[in-house]
């Protein structure tokens, strides 16, 4: 079954040219917003999560050249219109306010578009990292829980991604 995430990113055009096409853009920016759920907000921490969760993974991205490196999730967020991306983040925000039962707590698509709005936003990673601390908040319910971040990852976060990445829709 596609990942649900990766279907948000179908929709959009891959600003990519020439050599920097290698790896799939939807695969590229899933794994980008698995990472920053999961607490890992730069590049190299990307391609570090990548590596380290690469079975997980696996269980609904094909990854046919491997993980990006980190240059690769660079140049891709260098050339991502952040304009474009916060319309698709946005469409995550609302999956998964609808599509994880079990959690009392929702994201405040208000409050996030004021973080997406603010003056320093300059990049799409920013709205990443924005989009990341809200959804991190609901599956652990500490935002700033940072010491025990593995423990976080392993078993709360990953479950419920694995859910939300592998299940069909059941709903339009």
């Amino acid at each position: 079954m596609a990942s649900r995430i990766i279907e948000v990113f179908q929709e959009l055009e891959d600003p990519r040219r020439s050599n920097a096409t290698k790896h799939d853009f939807a695969e590229t920016l899933t794994l980008a917003v698995i990472a920053v759920i999961c607490g890992h907000g730069t590049c190299v921490d990307m391609e570090n999560f990548g590596k380290v969760h690469r079975d997980f993974l696996h269980t609904f991205l094909k990854l046919k050249h491997g993980i990006p490196s980190h240059d690769a999730f660079s140049r891709l967020f260098r050339v991502l219109d952040p304009e474009v991306f916060e319309g698709s983040l946005l469409k995550l925000v609302d999956m998964f306010n609808h599509h994880l039962p079990g959690h009392a707590d929702v994201i405040d698509i208000n409050s996030l578009i004021k973080k997406f709005n603010q003056p320093s936003r300059k990049s799409a990673i920013y709205l990443l990292n924005a989009f990341g601390l809200s959804v991190r908040a609901i599956f652990d319910g500490s935002p700033g829980r940072e010491a025990q971040q593995t423990t976080a990852v392993d078993t709360i976060i990953l479950p419920y991604l694995q859910q939300f990445c592998t299940t069909a829709h059941d709903e339009p």
